[in-house]
């Protein structure tokens, strides 16, 4: 059921004692093994319901884990505990339990490690110092009196616990260990298949692209075709059975095997890509190679330089494509195709095998975003091409730009409206608004707009509602630190404040001076100085010449807002209110309230 629906029906229940209500959901979301909901109410409190909100694991639990093997992990009143489907909750009085793994669990007590299975049964004794998880191999590193190895699910030490480190990864069915610095390879039954001669492995990704991207990957030494160690500052590749992968197989430098299995590796100064069986799919006569993305997992193209120029790479080896610069953007599974500038410096786009999309002929190529639309230009003009390279919107305007980004959502990002010199456009350049010399969707709100002409300001929607007249020499949009739900504006040149969705003067244009700190305005008007909050209370009355806050210090996580005050000759540090704190020097009060 997808979230949308479920929030519905969440929401349409009723509540009773057996029910939950929708007004008391703080987060919610399905829980795999049950069917059930695993919700968070608004009194931080966990618990699950059922598809028709009834309650079956009551909201008495500071956490809980989703089901996993029949058991959730939950923390009550301080304590960890595991819960089953009936809320009977296994206890045995642990210090911590870490989750399931391959049906067991492990905890702790007085200090030491042990493992539990999904009815809460001790089968493996608490007996040692640090424990990992247990593996599809079988296998779980454990370590004891300072000394590490490898025990199975029934607690038979499959490596003895005699060496200074263990380690495995998710997907390999060997693991390495380590003695006086040096690593060797184990398999799971316990065979040695290697001597102490690493200096270390380097772990992998592989990733599954039909999963989402917070399950894709899983971690590996081996599996992506050969594992990557170090001797004695050389690169090696090693098989499953601990032996050369490959021919030939020493290197300066090397990156794993990438999930497309695909290893850049450098020698005599020279970078090229390997495959698992040694094959020199781009050849060792590069002066560089990189990923076009430092996860090596999703790298699905590379940059390879030789010279002034880079070839371009996709996953499959295949060269398509060269330019003067190397190439980064979203060229990914998920966005097959790829812009960049060829060697006569000019923009077009290919797919995945460098087939052209649409033609090298352009100045400039940049992705809209959520739109399948680019805006293109030609000189200094600008107009939109679609990814198939058809004009959509004639490349003759100074500038072009979309009224709505990633952050709207699907029901404004649809209206495919854009800025175009002065106009209001739609996808068919047809004019929607006209007769402004500049227009700016507003920053938190995009279906309002802050338009000029004849050098005034003023705000209209999308629909061409005037909510503010032009009659503003200014009016900003987005201020990083600005007031919390309000504008500045000046109006002959006179400052004030207006409300962010009304766009209702708060603080009418009738001051000389602005100055915003803290959800605070020191303001002047008529050669009196005063604070105001911005609903347009007075916080310290105007009786003085100057009123400015700590230049450096007021409100930039300053544990004294510390305020000053001019009168007549005499300089004060005062406070909000204006009250005298104490008279201060004008050297002291330049040097606060100054930039230096």
């Amino acid at each position: 059921m997808c979230r949308f629906l479920l929030l519905f029906i969440l929401l349409s229940c009723s509540g009773n004692s057996q029910k939950i209500a929708g007004k008391d959901i703080d987060y919610f979301e399905a829980d795999e093994e049950t069917g059930w909901i695993r919700v968070l109410n608004k009194q931080k409190k966990w618990g699950f319901i059922d598809k028709d909100s009834i309650i079956q694991i009551p909201f008495e639990y500071d956490f809980i884990n989703p089901f996993e093997a029949e058991l959730a992990y939950a923390k009550i009143d301080g304590k960890e505990v595991f819960i089953t489907k009936k809320n009977v909750r296994i206890k045995g009085g642990f210090e911590a339990i870490n989750v399931f793994s391959e049906g067991l669990a492990a905890v702790k007590k007085n200090g030491k490690w042990g493992f539990i299975d999904n009815a809460g049964n001790i089968v493996i004794q608490v007996q040692y110092d640090e424990v990992d998880y247990f593996r599809p191999n079988g296998l779980c590193a454990v370590t004891k009196n300072k000394k590490s190895g490898f025990i199975n699910k029934s607690g038979m030490e499959i490596i003895p616990v005699v060496y200074d480190d263990a380690y495995q990864e998710m997907r390999d069915q060997n693991v390495i260990v380590k003695k006086n610095n040096k690593w060797a390879v184990f398999n799971n039954s316990g065979k040695q298949l290697s001597d102490f001669i690493y200096d270390s492995f380097k772990r992998a990704s592989i990733s599954d692209f039909s999963k989402d991207i917070f399950t894709r990957d899983e971690s590996t030494l081996f599996e992506n075709g050969a594992a990557l160690v170090e001797i004695n500052g050389r690169y090696e590749f090693i098989n499953t059975q601990a032996k050369a992968a490959f021919p030939n197989n020493k290197f300066d430098s090397a990156s794993v095997f990438d999930t497309f299995k695909n290893a850049i590796v450098k020698r005599n100064g020279k970078y090229g890509i390997i495959k698992p069986d040694g094959t020199f799919k781009v050849p060792l006569e590069y002066d560089f190679i990189d990923y076009f993305e430092s996860n090596h997992a999703f790298s699905e193209y590379y940059n390879a330089r030789k010279g002034k120029i880079y070839y371009l790479f996709n996953k499959d080896l295949k060269k398509i494509g060269e330019s003067y610069e190397p190439i980064y953007n979203d060229f990914s599974n998920s966005v097959p195709t790829l812009i960049y500038q060829n060697l006569n410096r000019k923009y077009g786009v290919i797919d995945w095998q460098g087939k052209t999309l649409v033609p090298f002929e352009y100045d400039n190529l940049q992705k809209i975003e959520k739109t399948p639309f680019l805006q293109a230009r030609k000189g200094n003009l600008y107009g939109l091409i679609s990814e198939q390279g058809q004009i959509k919107i004639p490349i003759q305007y100074k500038e072009i730009l979309s009224i709505y980004d990633k952050f709207d959502g699907a029901e404004n990002g649809g209206k495919l409206l854009f800025i175009a010199d002065g106009k209001v456009i739609d996808i068919n350049n047809n004019i929607v608004i006209k007769g402004y010399h500049s227009i700016e969707p507003v920053f938190y709100n995009h279906n309002k707009l802050i338009v000029s002409r004849n050098k005034k300001f003023g705000i209209i929607d999308i629909n061409k509602k005037t909510l503010l007249p032009l009659e503003h020499d200014e009016i900003s949009n987005w201020v990083e630190y600005g007031p919390e739900n309000r504008h500045f504006i000046v109006r002959n040149g006179k400052y004030g404040l207006i409300e962010y969705e009304t766009f209702k003067i708060i603080i009418p244009p009738v001051y000389d001076m602005f100055w915003q700190r803290e959800n605070l305005i020191f303001a002047k008007k008529d050669g009196k100085a005063g604070i105001l909050d911005i609903n347009n209370k007075e916080i310290c009355p105007f009786i003085y010449e100057e009123v400015k806050p700590d230049y450096y210090g007021f409100g930039m996580r300053s544990k004294e807002n510390k305020v000053y005050a001019k009168k007549a000759d005499n300089f004060f540090q005062i406070d909000l209110k204006g009250n005298i704190i104490k008279k201060i020097s004008e050297k002291e009060y330049k040097s606060a309230t100054k930039p230096h």
